[in-house]
């Protein structure tokens, strides 16, 4: 049973679906060869909180789970002035016709 966040420096309580992230982790060939009968271990349902989730996820390493840290998200940068000098178009002149009353 799903207890709290599989972080070890983690101490947030799992409550709710919808708060972090769920993982059921297929076992490797090497945890399948250690464990010589089924083990319903190996197919434990693990829980991240969603701070910890932000920043990491987890797999198998070796023949036990272990925490990764996440690669960072890449930056995306807003386009920036070139300094290039773009010309306006003119505005529409207004002519005055005779007897109408000018703005």
């Amino acid at each position: 049973m799903l207890s709290k966040c599989a972080n070890p420096a983690c101490s947030e309580q799992f409550k709710y679906l919808h708060q972090g992230k769920l993982f059921q982790l297929t076992p490797t060939p090497e945890v399948q060869v250690t464990a010589e009968d089924f083990c319903p271990w190996l197919y434990e349902r693990f829980w991240l909180c969603e701070e910890c989730s932000k920043k990491m996820t987890l797999v198998w390493g070796g023949t036990e789970i272990k925490l990764i840290p996440l690669p960072p998200k890449p930056v995306v940068l807003k386009a920036v002035d070139s300094g290039k000098v773009v010309p306006r178009k003119p505005k529409a002149r207004r002519t005055a016709r005779v007897g109408a009353p000018s703005d």
